[in-house]
């Protein structure tokens, strides 16, 4: 929980400053530090992409007009504690705050960092030795799984309302606990050119926003005066014009996220100048040519949400953001959109560029004990909006407009989930203030996103966050080393997520079908049909040694030689019973065994695990686990965990073949 923080007036703090300044610096050595500085002398502190983001990073913060230097210093993690003694250190500038007379806004930009890195850092006047309070960020992998958070309008009207929105983005980090970055779609504050608002918000959030990064869209209620642009520090595209927010793009591993600015305005386009809209087109078709594997827009006005501005004109007319900007999502080839606005959780299905939902191909997989549906290969794009993390709730719109037609485009389009409580006492046209809260937990791992939904209400569960939905996409064009030919036709992998690397696998000559022509794609694999597509795919050397274990008659003909071959080999071995267990089904942590042992690869012992679930991986495997995330043969399940226990299928089994065959023939 955050200890309440009060603003104290200019007043106070320029008396209070000024004395510090006089009798501080005569009475330490030049060497020396002040004493600790609190967020009254440095405040509203944010960390922000800027470029690349495996090694630079933008910070934004504010001061009385007394601390006028613009240093930030960082060093990496190396323990519990930071030491700043020889820390980098990054001059950035200052200026005079456009919509609070007495600060100064500081922006400052660290570059050069190392990548997948973790940083302490404070900001602060060198000069004068006052610094912030610590906080730690952490730069982009070069590739591999992330995860983030997505959350939206945490506009408060009043002190005790942005202690809530506060609260959320605490549970949010706490509950995700490995989110390398919080996306926000807009609507920070009810009023930007107030900056009080900005110091409750901020002010109670400064803890969380010390540890993460913050990435934000700009709400329709900071749309004036540069009240967003100042309170953040983002790298906008030459000539852009940043008064009513701003658009930007970056990439983060195999993702490209793009930040746009419902602000502006044209006849062509409600909310966007057709500056944005080409740059927009402009970017896109970029990312796609660079080889990002997803490209996910933030959007705060979006096209396809389910309460009261599903009907506002900028929406719905015929230059609005439904008939322009969504059927641009879908031609530029946008896999998720992120909106909010509209207060009130919906999740669409893909939209094709007609404005006509699709129906993919859908599987579904296991996470946690809760079920999760993945979109495989959708045509058009999925829209969500994550409802609120603040105080402010809609319901539902009934308008005739819209119809059922409209709300056939959605997967998700309930009531919102405050209106059981009943009309708020001040505005009967809306749901109960401050009682649900949303925000969402993603994670972007190869060919795969998982977002789990997550849901605070504060008359149930101790006010907990929990599950309210979870779904996924899955894209199946994965790289294989064997041009996908295949020699058998299978009838029931069409779609399927592993479909290529499947059909990989049959043209190799590892995978085979059943005799009715199946693959059982889904079907759990045992240990002797994992080593049979093993040693078809990797030759072993061959082996006059007839199979010792107890009971190896039991073992299917077929498979003897590939297991006696892997037993030589080093790959495989028998239970203390002396048995082999043929038909036992294989879990993740004993295939990745395998697969490391046949790569020829070494486990690590020194190497480290990040995943949530750890220390439920077998002691035994926990090197080779290492080692297969290391060179890339194996990553999590999503929501940063690995699942060891969990059983390997048919499809995996071949996904896992042949990244293993790229890897051995690179």
């Amino acid at each position: 929980m955050f200890t309440k923080f009060k603003k104290m007036s200019s007043t106070i703090l320029s008396v209070t400053l000024v004395l510090g300044l006089i009798a501080v610096p005569s009475a330490l050595p030049a060497y020396a530090e002040s004493p600790s500085n609190t967020a009254n002398a440095i405040n509203k502190i944010t960390a922000t992409f800027y470029g690349d983001t495996k090694s630079s990073k933008g910070f934004t913060w504010y001061t009385s007009k007394l601390l006028t230097n613009s240093t930030v210093q960082l060093t990496k993690k190396t323990s519990s504690k930071a030491d700043f003694t020889n820390a980098i250190a990054f001059e950035g500038s200052s200026s005079a705050s456009t919509n609070s007379g007495e600060e100064l806004v500081h922006k400052a930009v660290a570059t050069g960092l190392d990548a997948d890195t973790t940083y302490y850092y404070r900001v602060g006047d060198k000069e004068r030795r006052i610094w912030s309070a610590t906080g730690t960020f952490q730069t982009a992998p070069k590739s591999g799984e992330f995860t983030f958070i997505d959350l939206a309008d945490t506009q408060a009207k009043s002190e005790d309302e942005a202690i809530l929105s506060a609260q959320t983005l605490e549970k949010a980090l706490q509950t995700v606990d490995n989110a390398q970055f919080v996306v926000h779609n807009g609507d920070i504050v009810d009023t930007g050119t107030k900056e009080e608002q900005w110091d409750w918000l901020l002010g109670h959030s400064q803890e969380s926003l010390l540890n993460t990064t913050f990435v934000p869209s700009a709400g329709n209620h900071e749309d004036e005066n540069y009240a967003f642009y100042e309170h953040f520090n983002i790298n906008i595209p030459a000539g852009s014009a940043t008064e009513t927010g701003a658009y930007y793009s970056y990439d983060y591993s195999n993702a490209h996220f793009i930040v746009l600015n419902s602000n502006e305005n044209s006849e062509k386009y409600a909310n966007f100048s057709e500056d944005q809209v080409e740059w927009l087109k402009k970017d896109a078709t970029a990312a796609k040519k660079a080889g990002a594997t997803w490209i996910i827009v933030n959007i705060h006005k979006g096209p396809y949400t389910t309460s009261n501005h599903a009907t506002d004109e900028d929406i719905m007319d015929p230059n609005g953001v439904r008939n322009q900007i969504a059927p641009l999502m879908a031609e530029l080839d946008i896999d998720f959109v992120m909106q909010g606005h509209d207060h009130i959780y919906a999740r669409t299905k893909p939209i094709a560029q007609d404005g006509k939902a699709t129906t993919p191909t859908k599987i579904k997989e296991t996470l946690n004990g809760e079920t999760i549906e993945y979109s495989v290969d959708p045509d058009g794009s999925i829209y969500v909006i994550p409802a609120t993390a603040g105080p402010k709730v809609y319901y539902k719109n009934p308008s005739e407009k819209l119809g059922d037609s409209y709300y056939n485009l959605f997967e998700r389009a309930e009531e919102n989930h405050a209106a059981p409580y009943g009309p708020d006492p001040k505005d009967d046209r809306r749901p109960k203030r401050s009682q649900i809260q949303n925000f969402v937990g993603i994670t972007v791992d190869g060919n795969k996103i998982t977002a789990v939904t997550y849901e605070i209400d504060q008359d149930k569960n101790d006010t907990k966050p929990f599950i309210v939905d979870q779904f996924g996409i899955i894209k199946t064009d994965v790289e294989t080393t064997t041009k996908p030919e295949p020699t058998e036709s299978l009838k029931d992998i069409s779609g399927h997520w592993a479909e290529s690397a499947i059909k990989a696998g049959v043209a190799a000559g590892y995978v085979t079908g059943y005799s009715d022509q199946s693959f059982k794609p889904d079907a759990s694999i045992n240990r002797a049909e994992f080593i049979t597509m093993l040693g078809r795919a990797l030759p072993m050397k061959e082996t006059t040694i007839s199979l010792t274990f107890t009971g190896s008659k039991n073992i299917p003909a077929w498979a003897t030689t590939y297991i006696s071959q892997a037993e030589e080999a080093g790959i495989v071995s028998g239970y203390t019973d002396g048995t082999f267990k043929a038909d036992k089904v294989l879990n993740r942590a004993e295939i990745t065994t395998w697969m490391v042992r046949a790569a020829e690869l070494k486990g690590d012992p020194q190497q480290s695990l990040s995943f949530s679930d750890k220390n439920s991986i077998p002691v035994w495997a926990v090197p080779y686990v290492a080692t297969a995330v290391k060179e890339g043969l194996v990553s999590g399940v999503g929501q940063n965990r690995f699942a060891p226990q969990q059983v390997a299928t048919r499809a995996e089994a071949a996904a896992f073949i042949a990244k293993l065959l790229k890897v051995t023939t690179n």
